[in-house]
C-alpha cells in the first residue's frame, strides 16, 4: 500500500449505532475498511480497573495515533468514538491533519438511545444519557446521519457517496 488511507469517523453517543454503521460501511464499500473503535480499546484494560477516561486520560489520545499509523501505511480506517467535548475532537483532527477525513455526526434521540441502551443489556444504563448532551459539542462535522430515520445501508450508502 503506497499512499495513505481513507478516515470515516462516526461519532455519536453509546447505542446510536456507530457499530452496526461500521460493519455495514466495511460491507457495502468496494473499498477495505479497518475498524477502529473505542470499545476495543477499553476492552484491552484489565478486568479488576474499570475502563474510563479517569483511569485511562489518554486513551482516545492512543486511538487517534493509532488511527494515524494505520492511515499512513495505506489502510482505509472506520473510527467508532464518542468524543468527549472539544478535547477528543481536538486531539483526533489534530492527528489526522492532512488526511483524507470524513467527520459524521451520528445523531439517535435521547428516547431511542435509552431504549437501545437497556436492550443491549452490555451498557452502564445511562451511559447514552450522560454523553448525549456533550458528543456533538464544538464539533465540526461534513455530514450528519440519523439512525432512527435511516436504516444502516442507507446511512452506510450516504457516508459512503461522501467519501
Amino acid at each position: 500500500m503506497n499512499k495513505a488511507g481513507k478516515i470515516i469517523v462516526l461519532n455519536g453517543a453509546s447505542s446510536s449505532g456507530k457499530t452496526t454503521l461500521a460493519r455495514q460501511i466495511q460491507s457495502a464499500s468496494t473499498d477495505i475498511y479497518l475498524l477502529c473503535a473505542l470499545d476495543a480499546f477499553w476492552n484491552m484494560t484489565p478486568a479488576n480497573v474499570p475502563a474510563g477516561s479517569h483511569n485511562f486520560p489518554n486513551m482516545k489520545l492512543a486511538l487517534a495515533k493509532s488511527v494515524k499509523a494505520l492511515a499512513e501505511t495505506g489502510h482505509n480506517v472506520i473510527v467508532d468514538i464518542v468524543f468527549s467535548g472539544k478535547k477528543t475532537y481536538n486531539e483526533l483532527t489534530t492527528e489526522l491533519q492532512g488526511f483524507n477525513l470524513k467527520m459524521i455526526k451520528v445523531e439517535c434521540p435521547l428516547g431511542e438511545l435509552i431504549t437501545r441502551e437497556i436492550a443491549r443489556g452490555d451498557r452502564s444504563i445511562g451511559l447514552a444519557k450522560s454523553q448525549f448532551e456533550s458528543v456533538h459539542t464544538d464539533v465540526l462535522y461534513d455530514l450528519i446521519i440519523n439512525t432512527v430515520d435511516n436504516t444502516p445501508a442507507q446511512c452506510a450508502k450516504n457516508i459512503l457517496e461522501s467519501v
